[in-house]
């Protein structure tokens, strides 16, 4: 029979042990899906990882390999609902748009490329919006100084069924740079009333993946969870292209 020193059996314990605090860490954790949405060849969809405490670790998109193959010419938006059986405030719905040839400003987002919007009001408060004609008053009220961000400025126009963007002038395109990949607020009546990462195909097909810090307002107008950072990764075991808010506080 084979003898173990102390050494040695002090050694297989914290081993085990190790391995049963990784294990028990991440198998509390629970992904709930939104429905599939047909997307190119392929299909996207929401998704909310909480922690075995309900915390929130992840709220994104993921896109099939075959999701960014066979895109329209045209611009497109999908609506993906976020997961029916779990809910995260003040959440409401996603759209995953396309832009085959990127949009305004020229020179700067003219490249094709996803908006991502995470929207605080329900599809219903947003097809509402027209930023057009008496319309106009709300969309483009100044905001609450408070839900402002330092070093973001107006874009010129409202866009109907979304809002008023407001970009990011520290961002590479606006200081010599190009646009790979930003992060973008957008308001309404004075609210704020979603975030949106935008990411270029080209830098999803390329599979690197960056985790980038999401400047902050001083305060946002609902009660909920807002992420500290953003992430564009591939998951090889998956095969899906990922658009994740994380890092989440509490307000």
């Amino acid at each position: 029979m084979k003898l173990f020193t102390g050494d040695k059996l002090m050694k297989m314990f914290f081993t085990v042990a190790l391995g049963l605090s990784l294990t028990t860490a991440f198998a509390h954790d629970k992904t709930y899906w939104g429905e599939k949405v047909n997307v190119g060849e392929g299909y996207a969809r929401s998704y909310i990882v909480k922690g075995h405490d309900k915390e929130v670790k992840e709220i994104g998109i993921a896109i099939s390999e075959e999701g960014l193959n066979g895109l329209p010419d045209e611009m497109k938006e999908y609506t993906l609902p976020m997961p029916a059986n779990t809910e995260v405030y003040p959440y409401k719905h996603i759209t995953f748009d396309w832009n085959p040839h990127g949009h305004e400003p020229m020179g700067v987002y003219d490249k094709p490329h996803f908006d991502i919007h995470f929207y605080f009001i329900t599809e219903e408060e947003r097809h509402a919006i027209s930023c057009m004609d008496e319309d106009t008053i709300p969309c483009l009220m100044q905001p609450d100084a408070d839900y402002l961000v330092s070093d973001y400025a107006p874009t010129p126009a409202g866009v109907p069924m979304m809002g008023w963007h407001w970009v990011d002038l520290l961002s590479p395109e606006f200081n010599g740079g190009i646009f790979t990949r930003t992060f973008i607020y957008g308001y309404y009546g004075r609210e704020t009333i979603f975030i949106e990462p935008m990411v270029t195909i080209d830098y999803l097909l390329s599979k690197e993946e960056s985790t980038l810090p999401i400047r902050q307002p001083a305060k946002f107008p609902y009660d909920g969870y807002y992420p500290k950072n953003y992430q564009v990764k591939y998951d090889d075991c998956m095969k899906m292209y990922k658009v994740v808010l994380k890092d989440f506080y509490e307000q």
